[in-house]
């Protein structure tokens, strides 16, 4: 019997922004079960990716586009096996995003933007020791400027605030959302920040 397709609720935020951190207490604090799935699996939780004897990365540029468009294609497979996913991710551009509305079409998406101030992403990856300086300055440029989100929150925020605000939109819901949906291809639902209600 083929088990109904899951849920996934998108974490875009900079690098070092707490993504992670806050995928794993939403995934723990969720009533139904959610898998935490990340690209920096790949990248720094597991011996994955080809490395030099002095343990950095080879070949990344000319792999990176592979394993970017296998991950996402990840995605919609785990979806279509009726796993629920937690995603944090690094959405680029604009192509980006598209590429990833179109495999998540036909699935029940929510995306959440997770707003940090530069100054505390560059303290927060030099205390890391394991980012490239400036990756979270470049991010925050950009990344939140091309999306239009379910719900956005701030990093400043505590995470059981943080948690209980995600948790309160996603299930506050009146049925599932197709990603792109909405007028001009932008998310259906009101978006929603910290002040409230976003026009």
């Amino acid at each position: 019997m083929t088990p109904p397709p899951g849920h996934i609720i998108l974490i875009n935020g900079a690098s070092s922004a707490g993504k992670t951190t806050l995928c794993r207490a939403l995934r723990d604090a969720l009533d139904i079960p959610f898998l935490h799935f990340s690209l920096d699996f790949f990248m720094f939780d597991a011996d994955v990716l080809p490395r030099t004897p002095q343990g950095k990365v080879r070949d990344w540029p000319r792999i990176r586009p592979h394993v970017f468009g296998g991950f996402y294609r990840c995605l919609p497979a785990l979806l279509e096996a009726g796993n629920n996913l937690m995603v944090d991710l690094i959405i680029e551009n604009g192509a980006q995003r598209d590429h990833l509305r179109e495999l998540l079409a036909p699935h029940d998406v929510y995306l959440v933007g997770l707003h940090c101030p530069v100054g505390e992403l560059q303290r927060r990856e030099e205390a890391r020791g394991d980012r490239h300086p400036g990756e979270a300055r470049r991010d925050a440029r950009t990344m939140h400027t091309f999306s239009a989100y379910d719900l956005e929150i701030d990093c400043g925020d505590a995470l059981l605030h943080n948690v209980t605000r995600v948790i309160g939109g996603w299930t506050a819901r009146a049925a599932p959302h197709i990603w792109g949906s909405g007028p001009a291809g932008e998310a259906a639902a009101p978006r929603v920040s910290a002040s409230g209600p976003v026009p």
